[in-house]
């Protein structure tokens, strides 16, 4: 009962534990779901937590319901990529060089306090003959080791994550140590997970995936994987956008014996030809008919998903923090549009 209340939150809008528990009182929708019965929103969303990697599965049995319904169909599958804002903000994240500053700081202070609550120990042990210890860290004391352990995680894992390409500049958030700084649809640059989705010719979401990274190029090959390994089969043609585009990747993509559709790029005056043997016989193969048909329909089969999912939805951001849990969301989401998109199937 509590899966069913999650997916159809989802496919109704609604990602929030309080707000599902409120809507079992007055909602007729979710209290037919939920067959009268109102759990506490602390089960609701302790069931989330507790079962977050089994989402993936619920995926899966959508996909295998849609195929045994004849959808899912692997003729043409599209991989396209959108990015979700994240559970945190510019308000709780700091610059590296500002990290670097803050984390000085703090370790002169702690260094000071430390040699007052010395020498204040000296003076109390004087005076009141007390070899019991100190009572504890003070409060004062305590906070300023806190921050400084979250600094010190965040400036680690900036620096591990840029090498010796970081910056004073780059910056990473405290709330969600895993999202990144990404350009969304708008144009803004915001604290963003990249998720993935395969899409089946009719609309069914057959794999997913979510990274870290804003660049699409590492997804291809793994999310054909996923095809395969959710659906026991592999496309007959993968569809994706210049996003892909690598001469590893096609190249890798020939080696494996699996058709695709990559786009080169915008043909506009002055390109240059494609540098890459495998990325020129691509360019080749779209100027054919046959080939630019097949791609024309990328767009609306690629993105229309991620329209579904932000708009009529409204999930454009993560509830959850950290990349797994984010991902299990992910999967959550997708499974509860393919019941959508299974159930247009069968009133069609």
């Amino acid at each position: 009962m509590l899966l069913k209340l999650w997916l159809f939150g989802a496919i109704a809008g609604v990602y929030s534990g309080r707000e599902i528990a409120r809507r079992l009182w007055w909602d007729l929708r979710f209290r037919y779901v939920a067959g009268e019965l109102r759990p506490d929103f602390r089960t609701i969303n302790r069931f989330r937590e507790r079962h977050r990697e089994d989402f993936a599965q619920v995926l899966r049995e959508t996909v295998r319901i849609a195929r045994a319904a004849g959808l899912a169909k692997l003729g043409a599958v599209a991989i396209d990529g959108t990015k979700i804002r994240a559970n945190t903000s510019h308000s709780k994240a700091m610059s590296h060089k500002r990290m670097t500053e803050a984390e000085a700081q703090l370790d002169d202070e702690i260094a000071q306090l430390l040699v007052q609550m010395d020498e204040l120990n000296v003076r109390e042990d004087a005076e009141h003959d007390d070899e019991d210890g100190n009572g504890g860290l003070p409060a004062e004391l305590q906070h300023r080791e806190q921050r400084r352990k979250k600094i010190r995680a965040a400036r680690e894992k900036l620096a591990a994550e840029k090498g010796e390409k970081l910056e004073d500049r780059h910056q990473k958030s405290f709330a969600d140590l895993e999202a990144n700084m990404m350009k969304t649809g708008e144009g803004a640059m915001q604290y963003c997970y990249n998720a993935q989705a395969a899409t089946s010719e009719d609309g069914i979401i057959v794999a997913t995936a979510l990274s870290t990274s804003p660049v699409d190029v590492p997804q291809l090959v793994p999310m054909v994987d996923a095809v395969r390994q959710t659906t026991g089969k592999r496309p007959a043609v993968v569809l994706a956008d210049a996003g892909y585009r690598s001469e590893e990747n096609l190249r890798a993509m020939r080696r494996r014996r699996h058709r695709c559709l990559v786009a080169i790029g915008r043909e506009k005056k002055g390109a240059k030809w494609p540098r890459g043997r495998c990325t020129q016989r691509m360019h080749r193969i779209l100027r054919l008919p046959w080939a630019r048909a097949m791609y024309a329909c990328r767009k609306t089969q690629g993105e229309r998903p991620f329209a579904e999912i932000k708009q009529r939805m409204r999930f454009r951001r993560f509830s959850l923090r950290g990349e797994a849990k984010a991902r299990s969301e992910w999967e959550l989401v997708c499974a509860a549009l393919n019941i959508v998109m299974i159930w247009r199937a069968a009133e069609a």
